[in-house]
């Protein structure tokens, strides 16, 4: 039966990379529940079928023995692979018809062509100078972008330059910053045989490619040579200290409508004159697109795209994020509403212990005291207490968060002072608080006591309260964390409706008083609608 390629796309279509001083690559790894599970996680990584790269290109699938994350001192960069899949038919026939299968090259021999017909771009840029400066002279990364052919299989370095024509180049010409490198892998016959234990678990024949990230090194002028940066060493290494400090970085003050303002290492730390250090470092964003050259003069190229994004090591690998990328971009996808209205009722509550135990991980990642003594979260005056809470030893400073001052807090539990037999009373509780309430069963009795606590401690999405700013705020879930507009972080708003509608459907024993939420400032009211309509939401509650 005759059958072509219609369209090819990439898998996935969104990766993260992290930096790593390691020239071995992370081995991939995955989730699972143990049998006895931590007492600060609900799961734990375990090892997973990685690919070693040989030297002819192919990839020896194996299992690692145990999860290694660093080398030493130095960690081990995550650098991730793409497959290139096709939606296959016959010529005319339309979308339903279509399946998708693997492109390998007995796909593409089908077709009547092979992997010389085969292109990968990627264009790989940081704007992170620029942006602050709004200044795009300074952008780096790839002009133009590097393209390798399908046959290609070495590994092509990907090198940032400053753009062409720029009067004044932020790295010098005949410089560049590696911002990592990307190969193609060289595609080999799927085993039939019993023998590869990986065969049903793994593809080794689907064509794919990897990025791998830079090494987490910074750059910068001259002068970042000789001076200390946030963390009070060196700021850059003296070959890297070789950016022009006349480009428009170096000793020059970000614009104030750069939010947070902070994300960089000032000229003088000490005098704090808010002026840049000009460090730059080699993370990026990255596209790449693919493109497939079909026989024929009438077939138009098959084209698809992914996108990478490159930041640093995870904090906490072994633990799961409460809001994921996943979970963003479910928020920003259609028909989110008829998604949670589908879900069945032991759905929905599976749904809810998973959140609760994801938020449970990321609080023991937290120390809420120290976080809490220097000022991190400050109480507005509408959130000072009238009366404090009897017997807590939280009571300094007194305008803080979490203090026996805070309304916020339940009156039902007194923290201790430190002491050396628990010198992180905060952090015991929340912890313990929040471990409890892993138990559906005892989400369920704090609700039935308290009807409307859920609704009162937790922000809805893009909340922010009057009088908030990056410096001031409250203990509202989730507290101390930021977006990248430097408010606070919340939920997204399908997760918010999710788990109010749940929080709704529970018995309770008594009518909750349906206290009046805190009411937004006219501007943070207007930046929430906004957000919200963008999103395709439609009447705001």
């Amino acid at each position: 039966m005759a059958h072509t390629i219609h369209r090819i796309f990439i898998n996935p279509p969104i990766a993260i990379a992290r930096l790593g001083g390691s020239s071995a690559p992370q081995d991939a790894y995955c989730w699972v529940t143990p049998v006895n599970p931590r007492s600060d996680g609900n799961t734990v990584i375990a090892p997973w079928w990685t690919f070693e790269v040989l030297s002819d290109g192919t990839v020896d699938p194996r299992m690692p023995t145990s999860v290694r994350l660093r080398d030493g001192d130095l960690i081990r960069p995550v650098a991730p692979f793409f497959e290139i899949w096709a939606l296959v038919g016959e010529p005319g026939s339309p979308h339903p018809q279509w399946h998708e299968e693997p492109l390998t090259p007995a796909l593409l021999k089908k077709c009547g062509t092979d992997e010389s017909a085969l292109t990968i771009q990627i264009d790989a840029k940081n704007r992170k100078a620029a942006r602050r400066m709004v200044n795009s002279d300074l952008v780096y990364g790839t002009f133009p972008p590097v393209s390798v052919r399908g046959d290609d299989h070495d590994v092509h370095v990907v090198l940032a330059s400053s753009p062409p024509g720029v009067v004044i180049p932020m790295i010098p010409d005949g410089r560049n910053i590696p911002l990592g490198s990307i190969q193609i892998m060289r595609s080999r016959k799927q085993p039939r045989d019993s023998g590869a234990e990986w065969k049903h678990a793994v593809n080794v024949e689907v064509i794919r490619f990897r990025f791998t990230p830079g090494r987490g090194h910074f750059y910068g002028p001259p002068e970042a040579a000789r001076q200390a940066g946030r963390n009070h060493g060196i700021a850059v290494e003296k070959v890297n200290a070789f950016l022009d400090p006349d480009a428009g970085w170096f000793d020059h003050r970000p614009h104030q409508n750069i939010v947070p303002v902070d994300t960089y290492d000032a000229l003088r730390v000490q005098e704090d004159t808010g002026a840049s250090l000009g460090v730059v470092d080699d993370t990026c964003e990255a596209r790449v697109t693919v493109t497939l050259a079909l026989p024929g003069k009438r077939q138009s190229p098959r084209v698809a795209h992914a996108n990478i994004f490159v930041g640093p090591p995870d904090f906490g690998p072994d633990r799961r994020p409460f809001l994921s990328l996943a979970d963003e971009l479910q928020d920003r996808g259609s028909g989110t509403a008829e998604r949670n209205a589908a879900l069945s009722k032991p759905h929905r509550e599976l749904w809810v212990l998973d959140l609760f135990e994801r938020i449970y991980e990321t609080v023991s990642l937290l120390n809420l005291d120290q976080i809490q003594s220097t000022g991190a979260l400050r109480l507005t005056g509408r959130r000072l207490r009238a009366k404090p809470i009897a017997g807590d030893q939280v009571l300094k400073p007194h305008k803080h968060a979490m203090t026996k001052w805070d309304a916020l807090r339940n009156n039902a539990y007194k923290i201790p002072s430190s002491s050396g037999e628990e010198p992180l009373p905060l952090s015991e509780q929340a912890r313990s608080r929040h471990l409890s309430i892993q138990d559906i069963d005892a989400l369920k009795e704090l609700i039935a006591e308290h009807p409307d606590r859920l609704e009162k401690l937790i922000r809805q999405p893009f909340e922010v309260e009057r009088g908030e700013d990056g410096n001031v705020t409250t203990m509202r879930m989730p507290p101390f964390m930021r977006n990248s507009n430097a408010y606070p972080l919340t939920l997204s708003t399908w997760q918010y409706d999710l788990l109010m509608d749940w929080v709704k459907s529970v018995p309770t024993r008594r009518r909750p008083s349906r206290a009046a939420g805190p009411k937004l400032s006219p501007e943070a009211d207007k930046r929430r609608r906004r957000v919200l309509a963008r999103l395709g939401r439609g009447k705001q509650r």
